[in-house]
């Protein structure tokens, strides 16, 4: 084994940070600017580029935030950030109440790390690779990278973001059969839409319609079948009147007490010339503590019985999507299908598929060319294939949260291991907290999780420093460091300025 190769030996304390999607690229941001010296910080990302993740690394123009621009803030102290951003970098036409294209926002974010990277340059290092495996110890972690490195640092977060949907069985599907692309976004679901006659997108939320209109963009003009157990799109955008707070201490910790509530509130606020969604996006700024505040069967039997209600009305659409698939809808170019899957066989014609229908239990049929598996993030970290998690479970440094919507965590994120004791080197931020949280994978709410799991790594006794380097690679050669100022980021770094 070659001798660790020393990049930086100095006092300060590092942090590494697993993941470069918003979570982490905005938490090595705020880290930079807030740690004034004391830190530095190691940014592990296997994309090209930092800040993009899966929500914002798509090229396509057509994919829309599903957030207004004004709300899209990375900075929650500052609330105009993103949107004179934009107006300097996309178009002088951008408006607060705009629904801007989500590569943009990628760009946006990208933009950030740019910019602190040549602010903190001796301080940030951006790795592409992939973390496999973690040690720990009395004086921090040890992070194995698939490319052979070992990082050493003082404290880890994991950024990991969202994972590709559970790999589904249907009745009758093999390993063999090809016509059933398992994650919309790889490689493999890059297929000709043109030479297409129908598809089936299994899942009905904000996946399925992003994969249907960049299909429509790129040329297919057949039937899209939409087939989840609900039957349910997401619900659109509309700007409405402002509803008073519909929750507040003294409501109710049961799931059926809380519907009866919101269903209460939503005709108060029709009789008021609003809407639900008014109603709804009072609740937003409370949902973390209205889910903490429920007991742990209230909050399965939320999961179990109006999650998916709860999901088509909080996380909506931009009208002018909603627009493009109720225009498809009524002709029938979309068909939607509430049920399961009861017979799933592929021949050289294409795929026969076979349903129970919800509402009436009867067995539908109908072929298509293509099955795309829409059903959106795996969440339970013992199913998706992570070698970093499975690391973590096995070595025991971690355990899955009691609903497993991810990892157990303490109040500040640090992560809990087997026996239920938070670690003092190993956090966690973003989708990964959802259990604990719920509202864990939206802009507005990240922003604030990033900036207090900020406040918590720089605090008191936490920045108390060994004699170590506090940065190393066990390797003999350093091809995979990518800062900003090679070619893969200074090509496209021209139009991100701050």
């Amino acid at each position: 084994m070659q001798p660790a190769v020393k990049i930086e030996e100095s006092k300060r304390h590092t942090i590494a940070i697993v993941g470069g999607g918003f979570s982490g690229s905005m938490l090595a941001v705020h880290l930079l600017q807030a740690g004034k010296g004391r830190v530095s910080i190691v940014l592990i990302e296997r994309s090209q580029i930092p800040g993009h993740g899966v929500a914002y690394g798509t090229r396509f123009d057509g994919h829309m935030l599903n957030v207004r621009a004004r709300d899209m803030s990375a900075y929650a102290e500052i609330p105009d950030h993103f949107v004179k951003w934009a107006q300097r970098n996309y178009s002088s036409s951008v408006k607060p109440c705009d629904f801007l294209p989500r590569l943009v926002y990628g760009q946006y974010i990208s933009s950030q790390v740019c910019e602190a990277t040549r602010l903190h340059a001796d301080r940030l290092r951006c790795i592409r690779d992939e973390a496999v495996s973690l040690i720990l110890s009395s004086g921090g972690a040890r992070i194995g990278l698939a490319g052979g490195q070992t990082i050493v640092a003082n404290k880890v977060v994991l950024a990991l973001g969202n994972f590709p949907p559970a790999n589904l069985s249907f009745p009758g599907r093999t390993s063999r059969d090809s016509r059933f692309i398992a994650n919309p976004w790889s490689a493999n679901s890059l297929l000709d839409p043109t030479q297409l006659k129908s598809l089936l997108l299994v899942g009905s939320g904000l996946t399925s319609v992003d994969v249907a209109l960049e299909l429509r963009a790129r040329g297919f003009e057949g039937t899209i079948h939409f087939l989840s157990r609900h039957g349910l799109l997401p619900q659109s955008h509309k700007i409405v009147v402002p509803f008073p707070v519909a929750w507040d201490e003294r409501s109710p910790r049961t799931a059926r007490a809380l519907l009866r509530l919101v269903r209460a509130h939503i005709e108060k606020a029709e009789n008021a010339d609003s809407d639900w969604r008014a109603v709804i996006d009072s609740l937003r700024p409370f949902n973390q503590l209205i889910w903490r505040s429920l007991p742990l069967v209230e909050q399965r039997r939320f999961l179990r019985h109006l999650r998916t209600y709860w999901d088509v009305h909080r996380h909506r659409v931009a009208g002018r999507i909603a627009d493009q698939v109720e225009r498809q809808l009524r002709s029938r170019q979309m068909l939607t299908h509430a049920g399961r899957i009861t017979e799933y066989r592929e021949d050289d014609l294409g795929v026969h598929i076979a349903y129970r229908d919800r509402k009436n239990g009867r067995t539908d049929r109908f072929s298509v060319d293509y099955v795309i598996n829409c059903t959106g993030p795996e969440a339970d970290c013992r199913r998706v294939e992570s070698c970093l998690l499975s690391d973590l479970l096995a070595k025991k440094l971690a355990r899955p949260d009691p609903l497993a919507l991810g990892l157990d965590a303490a109040e500040d994120g640090a992560v809990l291991d087997a026996r239920g004791v938070p670690s003092d080197s190993l956090y966690a931020v973003g989708p990964l907290r959802k259990g604990q949280l719920w509202e864990s994978t939206a802009v507005p709410e990240l922003r604030v999780q990033v900036s207090e799991m900020t406040r918590a790594l720089l605090s008191g006794d936490s920045l108390k420093i060994g004699g170590k380097p506090s940065f190393s690679i066990a390797q003999q050669s350093l091809p995979n460091i990518a800062t900003p100022t090679e070619e893969a980021w200074s090509s496209s770094s021209s139009s991100w300025a701050v």
